[in-house]
C-alpha cells in the first residue's frame, strides 16, 4: 500500500511478530507509522508507547482476536505494526560500490515465505550480506519477515527475475558461485571460501535447475544419506555456519556497508 505521508508517497508494510516489530523499533523506529498491540504486551514494552507519545505516532490497544482479523494470522505475538518500507537498492547498484567482501544467498524457485524468512534468520545470524529471489514481494510479506524474527532488518534482499543473467553478473564482478545439491560429490566441509561468494539453493523437492547446479563448484552437506535432503532454511544454516567458522572468525567481514 502507498499513502501520502508529509507530503511524500511512501511505501507502507505491515510486520507483526515480537521480535520482527522489536527490531523495526530497535533499529530505525522512525520509519513507524502506527502500531496495535495488547495491553500485556505493552506492559512488557512500554518504550514502545512511549515513544509514540513523544513523536506523536499512533498506538492502539487492541485484543488478540482484532489481530488476529488484522493480520490473517494466529502468530502475530500481541502486536502489528504499519511502517515505512526501508529503502531497497537494486543487485546492480550494489555491484557498482564494489564491495570487496559479501555473502549472498541466491534462491531458485524458493517461494514458501516461511522458509525465505527462516533464511533471512539464518543470515542475519551469520552475517551474510543479502539474499537474492526473484519475486521480492515473497521475502518481504509479512509472514517472511515474522519467521525472520527481525532479520530481515540486517540482510539486503535483491530481486532477479532472470537468475542466469544476475549469475553473469555476479562472475563478471568476480564472486565465487557456489551450488548445492545432495548428490554432489565434494564436501563443504572441503571448500575453501573467497572474500566474494553467492551460494545458490533450489527449491526442495526438485533442487536447483541443471543450469544453475553447473553454475560453480557444487557441495554437499555429508550426512548419514538417511534422508533424501535437507529443509533448505536447515541447509542454509549449516551452509552459513561453516562460511562463518572459516571466514568470519579469520577477521574477514562478509556483509558490506
Amino acid at each position: 500500500m502507498t499513502k501520502k505521508i508529509n507530503g511524500l508517497m511512501t511505501k507502507e508494510v505491515r510486520i507483526y511478530g515480537e521480535n520482527a516489530c522489536l527490531a523495526v523499533f530497535k533499529k530505525r523506529p522512525q520509519d513507524i507509522i502506527q502500531v496495535f498491540l495488547t495491553k500485556e504486551l505493552m506492559k512488557r514494552f512500554p518504550q514502545i508507547t512511549k515513544y509514540c507519545v513523544l513523536n506523536k505516532k499512533a498506538y492502539h490497544l487492541v485484543e488478540r482476536a482484532e489481530l488476529e482479523s488484522m493480520t490473517k494470522a494466529t502468530h502475530h505475538e500481541d502486536i502489528c505494526m504499519l511502517i515505512k518500507k526501508a529503502a531497497g537498492r537494486s543487485l546492480e547498484n550494489f555491484l557498482s560500490l564494489k564491495p570487496e567482501t559479501a555473502l549472498i544467498i541466491a534462491l531458485e524457485n524458493v517461494s514458501n515465505p516461511h522458509n525465505i524468512g527462516a533464511i533471512l534468520r539464518n543470515a542475519a545470524h551469520f552475517g551474510a550480506t543479502a539474499i537474492l529471489v526473484a519475486d521480492i514481494k515473497t521475502a518481504e510479506s509479512a509472514s517472511a519477515l515474522r519467521t525472520s524474527e527481525g532479520g530481515s532488518e540486517f540482510v539486503e534482499i535483491f530481486e532477479a527475475t532472470d537468475f542466469k543473467k544476475a549469475l553473469a553478473l555476479l562472475t563478471k564482478n568476480k564472486f565465487q558461485i557456489v551450488s548445492t545439491s545432495s548428490h554432489a560429490k565434494a564436501s563443504l566441509y572441503d571448500l575453501k571460501w573467497e572474500k566474494k561468494v553467492v551460494i545458490l539453493f533450489g527449491e526442495e523437492a526438485t533442487g536447483l535447475t541443471p543450469e544453475l547446479l553447473k553454475a560453480g563448484t557444487s557441495i554437499k552437506i555429508p550426512g548419514t544419506d538417511n534422508v533424501e535432503s535437507l529443509n533448505v532454511s536447515v541447509a542454509s544454516a549449516v551452509i552459513l555456519s561453516d562460511y562463518y567458522q572459516k571466514v568470519k572468525q579469520n577477521e574477514i567481514n562478509p556483509r558490506f556497508k
